[in-house]
């Protein structure tokens, strides 16, 4: 989708290029992300892609087609762009923010207003409470979304997304991010994103450039970044946690274990002997109507003694130690220290799927890290 050649930006009276020698190649439909500390190309690289900088040398084409033989209004009608600082026209209500490239385009009215109430609907916005508003009438999150609403709103094939997050409080950011990855999925727009985040970069990214004073250092899937770092630089950008920001590219389902023994509650008083039948170190405990209420762990039931009131106590306090089959490692984690428990239960909707223990989470990373 997007090829840069050999790409070189040297400004005059620099002695080093602000890029050099760069070659990347971002398939459809995926998001790159342009990761590196200030000053390394990466926005120069994002600009270069619609001319908004135009390259000293090499060769930059999307579909193909080089785009310093592309009329550069044309070009960038066909790109989304968004940035921190959202760019926003004041004096405009957000509906008539999200209508400029379709008035550009010569839409008729009817259809900008049809498009700007989906995009709206589409970033979680009230319509009717929002696109009569003006961006100073907005949080910094709502205002974000509405410049994403912007740079989608005559469906580009290609967005352009400079730290398109960072203006936001973490909280809005989180949301924000978890929003477009959301969308992502349905949209399958092909993304360059720059942020200078690598938390970030590891999130959203399905492959991930790290740059160096102009230079392209790595370039590859986060999985592979942070499993394999190719040198010093990017083990110490990436951080000495990486095996700990590993947890973020994997779900419960993945290191999840099968669920060998089923305690149902009429069942308590024998759980000792099926846990024993089943070699299970670990029952979840069904209620009267089916529904999962908590775990027994072997630990329990030496806790408890022959004291069924004592083990029905210490079964209560695990009933809300269940996940989802989608939650990621890191979240599973948190929620076995919050709960104090050895084990997770897996669920999908309200079917009992598996368990989850610390040593699963360590065996999944670590049998990864030796792919």
């Amino acid at each position: 989708m997007i090829e840069l050649e050999q790409v070189t930006k040297q400004y005059s009276g620099q002695a080093i290029p602000a890029v050099e020698q760069l070659s990347l190649s971002i398939p459809k439909g995926e998001i790159c992300v342009l990761v590196g500390p200030s000053g390394c190309g990466k926005s120069t690289t994002l600009r270069m892609i619609n001319r908004m900088i135009e390259p000293t040398s090499g060769v930059i084409k999307i579909n193909g087609n080089d785009v310093m033989r592309t009329d550069p209004d044309q070009l960038r009608m066909g790109i989304g762009y968004v940035i921190q600082q959202i760019g926003l026209l004041p004096h405009r209500t957000i509906a008539e923010n999200i209508s400029i490239v379709p008035r550009l385009y010569k839409w008729p009215k009817e259809k900008i207003a049809k498009r700007v109430e989906e995009l709206l609907v589409m970033m979680g916005l009230d319509v009717e409470k929002t696109r009569g508003k003006y961006p100073a009438q907005l949080s910094g999150g709502q205002m974000q979304r509405v410049g994403v609403a912007r740079a989608m709103a005559v469906d580009p094939p290609i967005m352009l997304m400079d730290e398109p997050f960072g203006a936001v409080d973490p909280i809005a950011r989180n949301h924000l991010q978890d929003e477009f990855l959301r969308l992502q999925k349905e949209i399958k727009k092909t993304i360059v994103f720059v942020t200078h985040d690598i938390n970030e970069a590891i999130k959203m990214g399905d492959k991930i450039a790290i740059f160096n004073t102009g230079k392209l250092v790595q370039f590859g899937t986060p999985e592979e970044i942070l499993t394999r770092p190719v040198n010093d630089f990017v083990e110490n950008f990436i951080g000495h946690d990486r095996v700990v920001k590993k947890l973020n590219l994997y779900r419960v389902e993945e290191a999840m274990k099968p669920i060998s023994c089923v305690v149902k509650e009429s069942e308590l008083p024998n759980a000792a002997q099926k846990m024993k039948d089943s070699g299970a170190e670990v029952a979840i405990l069904l209620n009267n109507n089916g529904k999962v209420c908590g775990q027994i762990t072997e630990a329990d039931l030496r806790e408890a003694g022959s004291d069924l009131d004592k083990l029905r106590k210490r079964v209560a306090r695990t009933e809300k130690a269940f996940v989802q089959t989608a939650t990621v490692l890191p979240d599973a984690l948190s929620l076995l220290l919050e709960f104090d428990v050895d084990y997770l239960g897996i669920l999908k909707g309200e079917e009992l799927c598996g368990v989850l223990s610390f040593k699963d989470i360590r065996n999944h990373v670590y049998r990864k890290e030796g792919e």
